[in-house]
C-alpha cells in the first residue's frame, strides 16, 4: 500500500513532524536527474501488451528504477524536492557538491541494470550539479493543493549545465569543480560556444565522503499531509488504490511560461506567486483542471496542468481552453506579471503515480505533454498555441487562426499551429450538443462498486 507520505519531500515531513519551518535561505547543492527512454518503453509496451498491461508494466520499471536511485540519493542525505516528467530535482543541504557528486554517480550505476530493458529501447541517465544559494518557500490554497518550491539563480545555473551534460555523464558546474577538484576524477571540460559556460565530467571520487542517511520519520496526521497531494488523488491513496492509477488515455496538456518575480532580491517574491499560484488553483479547479508541476526561475517560469486525468471530462480541450482564455487576464490583476505564454495540446498520455517507496508523485506524460512545452515556448507573450489535434477537438466553440506551420525540438516535420483567439459567442436559442465520442476513462473503481450495489 502506498503511503501518503511519499508525496512530500523528506525534510519537509521531518519538519511538519517536528512542528518547525525549513528555512526561506540556504546554500547547498541542487542535483537534477533526467532519465531517458521511457516514452519509447511506453510504446513498445502498449504495441507488445495492449494499453492496460502494458500500462501496468510500464509502471514496474518505473518504480524500480526510481526505487534504485532514491534509495541512493537517500544514503548521501540528498532530498527529492519535485519530479519534472520523468527527472527528479534535488536538494543537499548544508553541502559543498562532494555528498552530491557521490550520490550522481552512484544513481549512474543503478542506472546501469536497465541499459537494455527491449528490443531498441535503452533506459539512461544524466545528472549535473552546481553548488549555491537558494529560496524555498511553499505556495498555493491548502484547499486544493500546497507546493513546496525552489528558486533562485542557482536553479538557472543548474538549467544551463544541465544543457551541456549527455546520457550516461555526471557535470558539474565550473566553480563547484574546482572546489572540489582535489577530491573529484575529472575526464573533460566541455565549454558552452554560446554562453561561455564550462562544465566538468566527472566519472569517479578521490575522496569519499561518509554516508549521510535520513533519521526515522515520525508519523504524520491526515490534517499535515493531505493539502500537499491532489484532491482527486489523496482518497484512493487512502483507500490502497493507488496502484489503479496507472493508465495510457487521452488527455489535454497546458502549458504556462510566466515571468516578473525576482527570487534572489525581492523580498515580497513568495507572496507574488502566492496571490499568482493561488489564482491558477482557482482557475484549473473551476475547469477541472489539475495543477502537476511548477519550475521557476528569474529566466523564465512555468506550470504545467492537465486536463483529463487524474478527472477525465467528455469535453477536456474546451475546458482547457477555457482555463487557458482565462489564465490569459490574470496579469490584469497581478501588476507584476507580464503577458503570458500559454501552449495548448491534446494527446495519448501514460498518467498514474510513479517513484519509488520513499518518494512519489502522480504524472501525466507523454509526446503530446511535451509538445504542449514547446508550444510554450514558441507562443509570443499574451499568445496561446495549440496543436492540430486540440484545434479539431474544439474548433466550434472558439475562434481560432491558424498559423505558419513551426518546427519544434524532438520533431522531425514541421507543426501545425493554431492561435487560440477567444471563446465563440453562442446564438439567441442556440443550446449545446452532447458529443460523447470518447470512452469512459478512470472510472473503473468507482463503477465496481456501483455495480456491487446492484
Amino acid at each position: 500500500m502506498e503511503k501518503p507520505t511519499a508525496y512530500l519531500p523528506i525534510d519537509r515531513r521531518l519538519a511538519l513532524a517536528e512542528g518547525r519551518e525549513l528555512p526561506e535561505w540556504a546554500d547547498g547543492t541542487v542535483l537534477v536527474a533526467d532519465i531517458s527512454g521511457f516514452t519509447p518503453l511506453t510504446e513498445m509496451l502498449a504495441q507488445t501488451l495492449g494499453d492496460k498491461r502494458g500500462a501496468e508494466a510500464l509502471t514496474d520499471y518505473l518504480n524500480e528504477v526510481y526505487d534504485g536511485l532514491i534509495a541512493e540519493l537517500y544514503g548521501w542525505g540528498g532530498v527529492v524536492l519535485g519530479f519534472s516528467g520523468d527527472a527528479i530535482t534535488c536538494w543537499f543541504a548544508g553541502d559543498d557538491g562532494l555528498r552530491a557528486a557521490a550520490a550522481a554517480l552512484a544513481m549512474q550505476g543503478v542506472m546501469g541494470r536497465f541499459a537494455n530493458v527491449g528490443e531498441g529501447v535503452e533506459l539512461a541517465m544524466k545528472a549535473a550539479l552546481v553548488r549555491g544559494p537558494v529560496r524555498r518557500f511553499v505556495v498555493g490554497d491548502a484547499s486544493y493543493l500546497l507546493l513546496d518550491v525552489m528558486a533562485g539563480r542557482t536553479l538557472d545555473l543548474l538549467s544551463q549545465v544541465e544543457h551541456m551534460a549527455v546520457k550516461g555523464e555526471v557535470v558539474v558546474g565550473e566553480k563547484t569543480a574546482v572546489s572540489l577538484s582535489p577530491h573529484l576524477t575529472i575526464s573533460q571540460w566541455r565549454v558552452d560556444e554560446e554562453s561561455g559556460e564550462r562544465v566538468a565530467v566527472v566519472t569517479g571520487l578521490v575522496t569519499t565522503p561518509p554516508l549521510s542517511p535520513w533519521p526515522t520519520e515520525k508519523a504524520l496526521t491526515e490534517e499535515q499531509v493531505r493539502p500537499w497531494i491532489l484532491t482527486a488523488v489523496y482518497p484512493l491513496l487512502q483507500m490502497g488504490q493507488g496502484v489503479f492509477l496507472a493508465e495510457l488515455r487521452q488527455t489535454a496538456a497546458l502549458f504556462l511560461r510566466f515571468g516578473g518575480i525576482d527570487y534572489d532580491h525581492d523580498e515580497a517574491a513568495p507572496q507574488k506567486l502566492d496571490s499568482f499560484i493561488r489564482q491558477v488553483e482557482k482557475i484549473l479547479q473551476q475547469y477541472g483542471g489539475s495543477l502537476l508541476q511548477l519550475t521557476l526561475g528569474d529566466k523564465g517560469s512555468y506550470l504545467y496542468a492537465s486536463f483529463g486525468a487524474p478527472l477525465a471530462h467528455e469535453d477536456d480541450v474546451a475546458r482547457a481552453a477555457l482555463a487557458a482564455l482565462a489564465l490569459q487576464t490574470l496579469p490584469q490583476k497581478l501588476s507584476f506579471l507580464p503577458p503570458l505564454q500559454i501552449g495548448l495540446t491534446y494527446g495519448r498520455s501514460r498518467v498514474g503515480a510513479y517513484g519509488s517507496r520513499q518518494r512519489r508523485t502522480y504524472g501525466v506524460l507523454g509526446d503530446g505533454v511535451n509538445l504542449a512545452a514547446r508550444l510554450m515556448q514558441a507562443a509570443q507573450p499574451g499568445q496561446i498555441l495549440a496543436n492540430e489535434v486540440a484545434y479539431g477537438q474544439a474548433t466550434a466553440a472558439f475562434v481560432w487562426e491558424q498559423l505558419p506551420a513551426i518546427r519544434v525540438k524532438g520533431k522531425r516535420d514541421l507543426i501545425a499551429v493554431y492561435q487560440l483567439l477567444r471563446q465563440r459567442q453562442r446564438q439567441v436559442g442556440q443550446t449545446l450538443e452532447a458529443r460523447f465520442t470518447q470512452p469512459m476513462v478512470g472510472r473503473s473503481l468507482l463503477l465496481t462498486t456501483l455495480l456491487g450495489k446492484l
